[in-house]
């Protein structure tokens, strides 16, 4: 299960594994997880060990398929 935050619904949704379209390694402990809310918007998870310098602005050249 994932805690999530839909921009679109301005709602958090705990998601399922069943809503996850794509896994990215963006970085050596960074991945990111692209998945869909209940109503099919598009959401980007980053998960991993290192993710705290990726946030907040920070890493916008993240490289990989996934635009975060």
């Amino acid at each position: 299960m994932f805690l999530a935050y839909c921009d679109e619904c301005e709602e958090r949704f705990l998601l399922p594994t069943s809503h996850i379209t794509a896994v990215h390694n963006l970085a050596n402990g960074v991945i990111a997880v692209e998945m869909t809310c209940y109503e099919g918007h598009r959401i980007i998870v980053l998960t991993g060990n290192d993710t705290g310098a990726w946030r907040g602005g920070v890493g916008n050249d993240i490289p990989g398929p996934a635009t975060v």
